[in-house]
């Protein structure tokens, strides 16, 4: 996936005091986009070597008004109630905090707990309760073709060592293709096919 900054740019100008919850934090496949200042706790439903806080989103363990930024990347599409993550979020933002998600809305079933897809309109309703800052496309059309073609080309294959072999050697050939998104980040019709949404929004002081 070839992301637009953006996500990221808006998550390091956060102080270095701020507290970041990053939800689903996952494997740190991202870390190195993250300034390492930051203050973050790393929770997720599942314990890694890097989790400091391990829980359910949708009861998230923490007092209400706690965080200054809530950040999650590619995570609301394994949760079953998304609508009740977004509010539980909203519930432990400080005012004046904000929220930071990227969502896939065109991408392949990529796990056994994969539920929604989202547009940015959709993210909009989500996460109604904040005011939004900034959001659009994270990922163009060009970020899901490899992963598609993957599993299109691989599909015939009788699962074996031969099949993962293939997908494998599929993956890396078809890579290079996400540039392909970087001419279409002008283009207003590539929300209508993109990959992935992004979503900024302040939680209202009052």
């Amino acid at each position: 996936m070839f992301l637009n900054e953006a996500l990221f740019t808006y998550l390091n100008s956060s102080s270095p005091e701020s507290l970041v919850l990053n939800l689903g934090s996952g494997v740190g496949r991202f870390d190195k986009k993250i300034r390492p200042i930051l203050r973050l706790i790393n929770f997720d439903v599942v314990p890694n070597g890097r989790t400091h806080v391990l829980g359910d989103a949708h009861y998230l363990p923490f007092s209400d008004n706690a965080i200054d930024v809530v950040f999650s990347n590619a995570v609301l599409e394994h949760v079953q109630r998304p609508w009740v993550v977004a509010d539980e979020i909203y519930r432990v933002v400080k005012p004046g905090g904000r929220v930071l998600v990227n969502v896939p809305f065109l991408n392949i079933i990529h796990d056994t707990h994969d539920y929604f897809r989202f547009t940015d309109k959709g993210l909009e309703i989500l996460f109604h309760r904040f005011s939004k800052v900034a959001g659009g496309v994270s990922a163009g059309p060009s970020s899901f073709f490899g992963p598609f073609l993957v599993t299109y080309l691989s599909c015939p294959i009788a699962d074996g060592l031969f099949k993962s072999f293939t997908r494998r050697a599929l993956s890396f050939l078809l890579q290079p293709l996400k540039y392909l998104d970087v001419p279409l980040r002008n283009c207003a019709d590539t929300r209508l096919i993109a990959d992935a949404f992004y979503y900024i929004g302040v939680k209202p002081l009052t």
